[in-house]
């Protein structure tokens, strides 16, 4: 038998095989809460927001394909890339910037508008600094900590913890 705990203290208890944690920005808490000691089996979270800028919509006519830069050594992602959305209408991003829960936000740094000119610009040579808007910003939960090697995600059922049936999903960071 299994109960949850609301924040606001209503119970829903329910029976059930299987439990799949899947809380994203907060599974690693989840995890804790189940019982899991999350700094034994370092599943600790770390918080890295991603930025996106807006191409003007004149400009994003220019390409119809996403454009990926070749990664560098140790990277912490695919580096600024091009995406189109279902209008046609092109954004930079993700950039990769570690911030504490604490301090995360969603909000696009315009202060960070040169690095995406000028990383987007070696791929995207028609494109002006004043064609760059401020769009949207996301955090990911990701593994590895700012200055570590790559990590990858979890996907794993406890049961070697003592919680069989309880499968975890830590640090996924892309739908």
């Amino acid at each position: 038998k299994i109960t949850i705990r609301e924040s606001d203290g209503q119970l829903f208890p329910f029976l059930t095989n299987i439990v799949i944690n899947r809380a994203g920005l907060n599974s690693d808490e989840i995890a804790g809460k189940v019982g899991i000691n999350i700094d034994n089996q370092d599943y600790v979270l770390k918080y890295c927001k991603g930025q996106y800028f807006r191409v003007n919509d004149a400009k994003s006519k220019f390409s119809r394909r996403l454009i990926y830069p070749v990664p560098t050594l140790n990277s912490r992602g695919l580096g600024i890339h091009a995406t189109l959305d279902l209008n046609g209408s092109m954004r930079l991003g993700p950039d990769d910037k570690y911030v504490t829960r604490e301090k995360s936000d969603y909000n696009v740094n315009l202060a960070d508008k040169s690095h995406f000119f000028n990383s987007a610009s070696r791929f995207l040579p028609f494109l002006e600094f004043a064609d760059l808007f401020p769009d949207t910003a996301g955090i990911r939960p990701k593994l590895q900590g700012e200055n570590e090697g790559f990590r990858d995600f979890v996907i794993k059922e406890e049961k070697d913890l003592g919680f069989p049936g309880f499968v975890n999903f830590i640090g996924i960071e892309s739908p």
